[in-house]
């Protein structure tokens, strides 16, 4: 589970940020957060507002490059350009992009940092606290490396990094423990959505899991969605035409093809007013209905797996009451494990009966500025506030200013 996540230097964040999990002493909303003893509690779910290129979603992107960095960097080749997009309206910023991420795996927590510019990793550490103290694992500046356990094989898989590559990756990859247990974490519990629909993944689940079906159907039925009663799905293996891309010395290419895949037929299955059942293409239903199925799927992955899910503008394509129920099957006395991070702009969740103060946070960005990310927590309002009602009056951040005088 995450505690806490910080950005430094990536896009429109020039300064450091930091998205904290924490829980306040609060006692409201128990159900909204795990307690991990007794003084310490991380949320369930976090909600960002923001107007329009404050940079709200520049927050889930460090997300996600983040992840990439870690996942992708231990199998970059010698002198190859690591992938850098810092903020760019100051000349004299530091140069590198930092990111650091403290989590609890396996009830240890650790403490992972690492920086970066186009050519190098300029500094890395991970600590752990095996034994509720902590102690260091190993740490990197530049080509240096310091180690206080496992010395002889960390030095020898110090000599197989190079200088463009996570020790994190690389020693991963080379199946040392201590940093295998933090890449397997973030490779399969970091789900990352940004404006992607998840396409056949809720499909592909139902043709083969009938208890799965039976979920997502009772899910549909209690959000009234239009009499839907079943789902139908049939699979082939069909030859179909698709596009790969060809590298040759001269220039890339796309080359069209002909490829086996599973393809899905899939019939929503209805109620007429006669209570006969009917059968639908899926292509005929709402978009918030396809939407909808598309990513229940996943979500139910996630929950019953204890993973993170980032994403990004959760609204989108999905009715207000659906967002809601989304973000109530997280914060559940049902989840023992997995946390929401999500962007919206759907202030019908800025309420204090589905979210605390600390779960709220805000982006703002002046013209020609740089993004800032605030929590509700640190405003003078009180708990039992109209949340909603406090943001669209301006008196807290993530609202646009619109100058109507100029607008002709």
């Amino acid at each position: 589970m995450i505690i806490d996540i910080s950005i430094e230097n990536f896009l429109s964040i020039k300064e450091k940020v930091t998205l904290s999990l924490e829980g306040s002493t609060s006692k409201r909303l128990e159900k909204n957060y795990f307690n991990i003893d007794e003084k310490e509690k991380l949320l369930k779910s976090i909600a960002i507002y923001g107007a329009n290129a404050s940079g709200k979603s520049n927050i889930i992107k460090g997300f996600f490059n983040m992840l990439s960095m870690i996942i992708s960097s231990g199998n970059f080749k010698p002198s190859q350009t690591i992938p850098f997009t810092p903020f760019l309206l100051d000349e004299n910023l530091n140069e590198t992009t930092k990111f650091e991420i403290n989590l609890i795996i396996d009830e240890i927590k650790y403490n992972y940092f690492f920086s970066y510019n186009n050519n190098e990793i300029v500094e890395e550490s991970l600590y752990y606290w095996p034994n509720k103290t902590k102690a260091l694992i190993f740490k990197r500046n530049g080509s240096e490396f310091k180690f206080n356990v496992d010395k002889a094989e960390q030095e020898r898989l110090s000599k197989l990094t190079l200088e463009n590559n996570l020790f994190l990756s690389k020693s991963a990859q080379l199946n040392y423990n201590k940093t295998r247990i933090l890449y397997e974490y973030f490779f399969n519990n970091f789900i990352i959505n940004i404006h992607s629909g998840w396409e056949n993944f809720t499909i592909k689940q139902i043709s083969e899991n009938e208890q799965l079906k039976k979920r997502i159907l009772e899910i549909l039925k209690s959000a009234d969605f239009g009499g839907i009663v079943d789902i139908k799905v049939k699979k082939e293996r069909k030859k179909v035409n698709d596009f790969e891309l060809i590298i040759t010395d001269e220039k890339p290419e796309f080359k069209q093809s002909e490829i086996e895949r599973d393809v899905f037929d899939v019939k929503i299955v209805h109620l007429n007013e006669k209570n006969e059942r009917v059968n639908f293409p899926l292509s005929s239903e709402s978009t918030g209905t396809i939407k909808t199925l598309q990513i229940l799927g996943p979500l139910l992955d996630i929950l019953d797996n204890g993973k993170v899910l980032f994403i990004d503008e959760l609204e989108l394509n999905l009715h207000p009451e659906i967002s809601k129920f989304i973000v109530k099957m997280f914060n559940s006395n049902k989840n023992k494990n997995a946390q929401l991070i999500f962007t919206t702009h759907d202030t019908n969740l800025l309420d204090n009966d589905l979210l605390r103060k600390d779960q709220i946070y805000f982006t703002n960005k002046k013209p020609n500025k740089f993004t800032e990310l605030d929590s509700l927590f640190d405003y003078n309002i009180r708990e039992n506030m109209d949340f909603e009602k406090a943001y669209l009056n301006g008196r807290v951040g993530g609202i646009p200013f619109i100058d109507f005088k100029n607008s002709d």
